[in-house]
């Protein structure tokens, strides 16, 4: 197949997946927040969405897109939008007590710190084996 056809597929399935996630994220807004589901009536959708997520972050991790510079920016953002999520359900009803609040976020930052590990770890293995970067 020709470069240009097989990058035109790729670029369509990326655009797909973009668009997967968007609907499938704006479901999972819909379900907790509109509708009050119990995270038992969709965790199906969620481990989905998380597996689809886990997918593209190794494969950038493993092809060297993340940089210092990147991860603090959206670790940042990640934070703040987690800090928030866990507000608006402590607002809304699903999480009745603060301590709730601070132990899904606490759980939720190890999570992410645990992520941004392995991101670290797959970047430095791909600029080693690009010979970007020497051996320590």
């Amino acid at each position: 197949m020709d470069e240009r056809i097989q990058a035109t597929v790729n670029r369509f399935a990326a655009g797909g997946y973009w668009i997967l996630y968007l609907l499938i994220s704006i479901s999972l807004c819909y379900r907790v927040l509109i509708l009050k589901q119990h995270p038992r009536d969709w965790w199906d959708i969620l481990a989905i969405w998380l597996i689809g997520i886990l997918f593209v972050f190794i494969a950038y991790a493993n092809k060297g897109v993340f940089d210092h510079r990147f991860k603090k920016f959206w670790l940042t953002i990640c934070i703040f939008v987690l800090i928030g999520i866990f507000t608006l359900f402590f607002i809304m009803g699903p999480i009745h007590s603060v301590v709730e609040v601070g132990a899904m976020l606490i759980g939720s930052l190890s999570g992410m710190g645990l992520v941004i590990g392995i991101a670290y770890f797959l970047n430095r293995h791909w600029k080693r084996k690009e010979g970007i970067e020497d051996e320590k």
